[in-house]
This record gives C-alpha cells, sequence and structure tokens, in this order.
C-alpha cells in the first residue's frame, strides 16, 4: 500500500501542477499582459500576474468539487454537504493561490522555456507531501479513499472548516504585500 500511496501524490501532485501552475496560470497571465497591452485595452488589469493567479487558482478549486464517485455520500446532510462544497473550493483555491505565489517567488519564472518548468518545482514537491498527508491515513489503514468531498458528517465539516482557517491565514501573511510580480516587471 505504501506504493500505491507514493504514486497516487506523486501523480496527482505533478499532473495538477502541471495543468494549473504550469499551464493555466502562465496562460492567464500571458492572456492578461497581451490584452492589456493592445491600445484599446490599455490599463484593463492593473496586475496581469493578480488576475493569473486568482483565476488559475479558483478554477482549481472548482476542479477539486468533481468527484471519483457520487457528488454526495447517500446517507449525507445536505446542509453540512453543501458547506463542505463551499469550504472545498474555498481551500482548493487558497492552496492554488500559495502553490501560484510560490511559483512567482522562484528565479525560474522569467526564464524561457523549458528552464521556466523549474519554477513548478517547489509547488510540485509540497502538493505531493499535502496528498500524502491527506491520503495516507485512509490507504495505510486499509480504509477505502474517499469518492467525494461532499459526505455530509459533521466532524468531516469541521475538518474542512479548520483546515480553510489555517489556509486563509497562510494566504494573508503570503499575500500582505499585495500579488506578486514577475522579477523585473513594474
Amino acid at each position: 500500500r505504501i506504493g500505491e500511496l507514493a504514486a497516487a501524490a506523486l501523480l496527482a501532485g505533478f499532473v495538477e501542477e502541471v495543468l494549473f501552475r504550469g499551464v493555466l496560470l502562465w496562460g492567464c497571465l500571458s492572456w492578461a499582459q497581451s490584452f492589456s497591452q493592445r491600445k484599446a485595452n490599455r490599463g484593463a488589469f492593473q496586475n496581469p500576474v493578480c488576475f493569473a493567479i486568482a483565476t488559475s487558482s479558483l478554477v482549481f478549486g472548482l476542479f477539486h468539487l468533481l468527484p471519483d464517485g457520487p457528488w454526495v455520500t447517500p446517507e449525507a446532510n445536505l446542509a453540512i454537504a453543501l458547506a463542505q462544497a463551499v469550504l472545498k473550493v474555498a481551500q482548493a483555491t487558497l492552496f492554488g493561490i500559495i502553490m501560484a505565489r510560490l511559483v512567482f517567488e522562484t528565479p525560474f519564472e522569467k526564464e524561457p522555456f523549458p528552464r521556466r518548468t523549474l519554477a513548478l518545482a517547489a509547488p510540485i514537491v509540497i502538493h505531493v507531501a499535502f496528498d500524502l498527508l491527506y491520503l495516507g491515513p485512509p490507504m495505510l489503514s486499509g480504509e477505502p479513499l474517499p469518492t467525494t468531498y461532499l459526505t455530509g458528517i459533521p466532524l468531516e465539516l469541521a475538518n474542512s472548516a479548520g483546515m480553510t482557517l489555517l489556509l486563509s491565514l497562510a494566504v494573508l501573511l503570503k499575500t500582505r504585500r499585495g500579488c506578486a510580480t514577475p522579477r523585473g516587471d513594474s
């Protein structure tokens, strides 16, 4: 089971970071910069980096509502499941903001491709570690992995609320000076 756990965490962390921070984040930044540079749209985005971080992180958050099985467990309290859905999107969005900020704080974010991909190293490592901590206990104890975040169980709602609070504090600390700006840009 340890090999299965490592493979699941590595695959999810690597694929999600490449898709959301490697492709979507850089795509949003490129689009926002080119859109703002057109004469008719001059100044449309005061900070294209903020737009890229917010957009890619929100899409990442919404992506985490997609279950591997049913949307909600059959015995779920629907009010709690709805609160879990809101918290899961918030949690994943906040996690996405932290990972995107890490990308912009590396010395590689202004490098041409393929060296720019080295900016994904820290987010991939952190994402894999997060997934190991999330998936580890059920996998190593022989329990089935959850197929949805929307269980309707009050204790899991409390866990989600606590995690969202911790991620909110991390984002506040990380972004107290505003969005990152790629090195060399003003």
